[in-house]
């Protein structure tokens, strides 16, 4: 019965250790397949909101619903991820 225990033992740490593997792959994954989102995302939150600096910008505020464009809203995945 001890050896049974002991092979038991080892296939539950393999287990272990596959599972781990796969969660740091599927982590690493989604960094590096998200990455340039993630760091858009990053500027918006570090930067600060500045509503005259934004007007200012001929290109980046043009559609802006705070211009007076009325934006509808869209169920496209790539109109949402756009901005």
């Amino acid at each position: 019965m001890g050896a049974g225990g002991s092979r038991a033992r080892q296939n539950a740490m393999r287990s272990g250790v596959v599972v781990l593997g796969a969660v740091a792959f599927g982590y690493l994954s989604f960094r590096v397949g998200f990455k340039p989102y993630l760091d858009q995302v990053q500027e918006i939150m570090d930067s600060p909101h500045d509503p005259a600096a934004a007007a200012s910008d001929d290109s980046a505020g043009a559609d802006r619903p705070e211009d007076g464009v009325d934006l509808a809203p869209s169920k496209d995945p790539a109109v949402v991820l756009r901005d």
